[in-house]
């Protein structure tokens, strides 16, 4: 993969503007992020009830009520860059497309640290709708976590790796 904007030496610490912090046993999580900002991206999903969506994002997942219109949506958030927007589907919601069902999945980052405890949190919430971490072959640590919109909710936590490796690859593949 070559990024064709990006020199050589900016390659590894490309990935400064990133909340997410250096893999390994001992790394800490951000806090959630509640400031405002303009998002690039976010996730938006159809709940039939918003309480229990909230309750399962805030107290298992460990997001934060950034902003709710009662009755109608609700913002969530974690790490900066990881929203989500979840809308009351089902009849008499005032919108067309609220008939909608959530299907998909999403990765979210989580740390080393964090990724037993939002799954014990999470099925002591909805007992059955999660998969113990196992390590991957591409260098993480993931559980997969069945929301209550339908969403296929996988925890992804970069495991360390030898850094001198890595920007040897990097200086030799960069442009």
């Amino acid at each position: 993969m070559h990024n064709h904007d990006q020199t050589k030496a900016s390659a590894y610490t490309g990935a400064g503007i990133s909340p997410v912090p250096e893999p390994g046993k001992d790394a800490e999580p951000p806090e959630p992020y509640r400031g405002i900002y303009l998002m690039p991206m976010f996730m938006c999903l159809y709940s039939h009830d918003l309480e229990e969506s909230e309750v399962f994002w805030t107290q298992g997942l460990g997001f934060v009520n950034l902003y709710t219109m009662p009755g109608m949506m609700i913002h969530l958030r974690r790490w900066a860059f990881q929203d989500v927007l979840i809308r009351k589907s089902g009849t008499n919601t005032g919108s067309p497309d609220t008939e909608m069902e959530s299907i998909g999945n999403l990765s979210v980052a989580v740390t080393e640290k964090q990724i037993g405890k939002i799954v014990d949190a999470c099925e002591c919430l909805r007992p059955g709708s999660t998969s113990a971490p196992i390590r991957k072959p591409w260098n993480s640590l993931e559980a997969r976590i069945h929301t209550p919109e339908g969403l296929a909710l996988t925890l992804t936590a970069a495991l360390a790796v030898d850094k001198k490796p890595t920007e040897v690859y990097l200086n030799s593949h960069g442009q």
